[in-house]
């Protein structure tokens, strides 16, 4: 193709920053006015990037990296094709041939990278024209349909007259305004020498969600009330400043503010003193109000009164409070109108982050099923009272609440999920208890039976074991469940492979990997069938490990009348151990009188245990100062009394410390998980979401779930998922999925 104009122009990113440069070989007269060919095949030299044809006359463009194909031309039709090629700075300050920003050649590679799916570079792109109108409309175009309009303008753009591109133009001024991020970090630091005007931040506020009220719906669609409400202790004008949450999956951030209250009758405001055996007089509402939401500014601006003036150099220095001298009667505004993020923020690789979190999730999903209906602090009779007041076992206030009736609204709301590529996001993993119906099966060791639902919460009962179902022809195993099995099986005791102990490690947790580690010494023992006792703490667990050294001096006066029943099943690995460690001391004089029957038959199943805590217990605290004479013809029966009582009591102190162990490693797992989401994962959703880019340290080309299956074909799709957008980076993917959210109007909403 013959050069017959050459033009170049610059590319910026948001901050106004130079990132490449174009030189563009333009060929204005592609005719085919006599010529009767209608195809043409045009190549790419190797160091040009892009060519583009461009039909005006035909209303038609077409991008490619490679060879140029048109085969649909019609005789007459007029065409561009302008060729692309990156140069570096010092080339392009020394090629004197015209710059050109706004020119058709620049919206045509907008066009093209938005094909190819270079999100982040088609947006610089659009920038880089200057045309406001574009920018605002599209800058943030995340989802499918967003690219499709953003696809549709651009190509508007193309065909317009250079004249209308011209008049949208905007200066491309740096902004050096703080970010609101870098604001709520510092209002987070200082939020102790700050306090909010509560009346100022209600009535600016803008609802983000449905209403709900307080209470039930009957059968009629009446509101009935809860028998209690709440009042504030501190009513007042101002509030404290509340602590900031990003969200973990969109770009939103709430203010938390707390309020102490209390509890009082809804029918005549009588105070409720005391719950469950504890005062009820430190209780604390919370309250969420959004300063962003999915990515747009929800609260222009704060009302405050600030008490250090160190805060108030700091806030009057970063330009976001305009007052020039300190007072603490004052009441400052606090300019929350601001660029959402520092755009040259350097953002941490999330490569292995995805598979780091799920399985440190499915271990916590585990321990809460167990701990549904458990507490380590209250005992049930405390939970009821508890819960007939409004609390749940942490204190927390639970009112039931229903959707306040009225005018709502819609709008569009981005889901921002991290995945791998073998599953696309943590909602793909199973709740703790289906996947234990999946893929186990629990069942009575005394009776046989099989439990139909079983839950993870069961197992804290006796007599309970599990083993794996067999697979049938119609279960397909996904990579979920190679996920997720592992961790079960270890933690389980049905398959020691150091999973949970690995995960436990890594959160810091100690107790509940000492159980799991006795209760795999357990289950060892226990085999049989495919079977696997889960702890029921009976007589061989709490036996384990005694020394010699505790049995050392028994006579034989004290095992007088024991009979034969209470030892059948010894066995001659047993006795050894019985009657060489534990025996050497002993002289052949204190075991005169055991007959040959007492010894006869003895079973190994009731030998576990037999020098046990519990003898422990009999031979020790229980009998100081009583004679052997006293145990002389104890029946098998009276030593039943003894063993299920004190296996009682034992069952029960070793079910407690099992809870107490599995409710402390549950908040060090989700702590764990909250910390890598507030330094690593939130603040990067909160980048996508508000900016519609990635951050530029991230490499990823736009896919559709389409693109995505073809080229991994593990993943699965719900309907709503197949219609995101996703990015591949490096080993993880990033999804954005569009939602439609309800929320209530002004008129309906009552904020509080």
């Amino acid at each position: 193709m013959k050069i017959e104009k050459r033009i170049k122009f610059t590319i910026y990113n948001f901050l106004g920053q130079e990132k490449a440069y174009y030189v563009v070989d333009m060929n204005l007269g592609f005719k085919f006015l006599t010529n009767s060919a209608t195809k043409i095949a045009e190549p790419l030299a190797i160091d040009y990037s892009y060519q583009i044809f461009i039909s005006e006359s035909a209303r038609e463009i077409k991008c490619t990296a490679g060879i140029l194909k048109i085969d649909n031309l019609k005789r007459k039709d007029t065409a561009i094709i302008y060729k692309y090629k990156q140069i570096s700075q010092e080339t392009y300050r020394q090629l004197e041939i015209p710059v050109v920003q706004n020119h058709q050649a620049v919206y045509a590679f907008v066009k093209a990278n938005l094909v190819e799916g270079n999100l982040n570079f088609a947006k610089y792109a659009l920038f880089s024209t200057g045309n406001a109108n574009l920018i605002a409309r599209h800058s943030k175009a995340l989802t499918n349909q967003q690219l499709a309009n953003f696809a549709s303008d651009v190509e508007i753009a193309i065909f317009e007259p250079e004249e209308i591109r011209r008049s949208q133009l905007i200066d491309m001024e740096k902004n050096a305004k703080i970010s609101l991020l870098e604001l709520i970090k510092i209002l987070e630091e200082h939020r102790h020498n700050i306090i909010v005007n509560l009346k100022h931040l209600r009535d600016n506020y803008r609802y983000k969600s449905v209403q709900m009220l307080k209470g039930i719906r009957d059968a009629n669609g009446n509101l009935v009330k809860p028998w209690l409400t709440t009042e504030y202790i501190d009513d007042g004008e101002y509030v404290g400043m509340g602590s900031f949450e990003m969200n973990r999956n969109t770009a939103t951030i709430n203010m938390l503010v707390t309020r102490k209250v209390k509890l009082v009758k809804a029918s005549d405001k009588t105070p409720i003193i005391e719950i469950a055996g504890l005062l009820a007089n430190d209780l604390t509402s919370y309250n969420n109000y959004t300063i962003v939401g999915d990515g747009e500014i929800n609260i222009k601006s704060l009302k405050v009164k600030i008490s250090s003036k160190k805060t108030f150099d700091v806030l009057r220095q970063k330009g976001v409070i305009d007052a020039e001298t300190f007072d603490f009667r004052c009441c400052y505004t606090v300019d929350l109108n601001l660029p959402l993020v520092p755009l040259d923020r350097e953002y941490s690789n999330i490569d292995g982050l995805f598979n780091q979190i799920a399985e440190v999730k499915i271990l916590a999903s585990i321990i809460s099923a167990h701990l549904k209906q458990e507490s380590d602090t209250f005992v049930p009779e405390q939970l009821d009272e508890l819960k007939k007041h409004y609390l749940s076992q942490h204190l927390y206030l639970n009112f039931p609440t229903t959707k306040a009736e009225g005018t709502v609204d819609t709008r569009i709301s981005y889901k921002i999920d991290i995945g791998s590529k073998d599953i696309l996001n943590l909602g793909k993993l199973y709740s703790a208890n289906r996947f234990l119906e999946r893929r186990y099966e629990l069942y009575d060791t005394e009776t046989g039976e099989i439990f139909g639902k079983p839950t993870l919460e069961m197992t804290l009962r006796e007599n309970i074991a599990v083993r794996q179902k067999s697979l049938s022809s119609r279960m397909k195993i996904t990579k979920v469940d190679e996920l997720m099995k592992p961790i079960f099986d270890d933690f389980l005791g049905i398959e020691i492979n150091g999973k949970v102990a690995g995960i436990l490690a890594k959160v810091g947790d100690e107790s509940l990997l000492k159980i799991l580690q006795d209760k795999a010494s357990q289950n060892l023992e226990n085999t049989s069938s495919g079977s696997i006792l889960l702890p029921r703490f009976n007589q061989s667990e709490q036996y384990k490990g005694i020394s010699s050294e505790q049995y050392k001096g028994i006579s034989s006066e004290q095992y007088k009348g024991i009979s034969s029943e209470q030892y059948k099943g010894i066995s001659s690995e047993q006795d050894k151990g019985i009657f060489s460690e534990q025996d050497k001391e002993i002289s052949s004089e204190q075991y005169k009188g055991i007959s040959s029957e007492q010894d006869k038959g003895i079973s190994s199943e009731q030998d576990k245990g037999i020098f046990s805590e519990q003898d422990k217990g009999i031979f020790s605290e229980q009998d100081k100062g009583i004679s052997s004479e006293q145990y002389k013809g104890i029946s098998s029966e009276q030593y039943k009394g003894i063993f299920s009582e004190q296996d009682a009591r034992t069952t029960k102190l070793k079910k407690q410390e099992r809870i107490a162990a599995l409710t402390a490693a549950k908040i060090k797992l989700e702590e764990y998980v909250e910390k890598i989401y507030q330094d690593r994962i939130s603040p990067l959703v909160f980048y996508i979401g508000s900016t519609g880019l990635l951050p530029d340290c991230m490499e990823g080309k736009a896919m559709s779930a389409i693109q995505l299956a073809a080229k991994y074909p593990n993943l699965h799709f719900s309907k709503d998922e197949g219609e995101g957008l996703f990015f591949e980076v490096g080993d993880s993917l990033i999804g954005v999925y569009e939602k439609v959210e309800y929320y209530s109007t002004k008129a309906l909403v009552e904020v509080g």
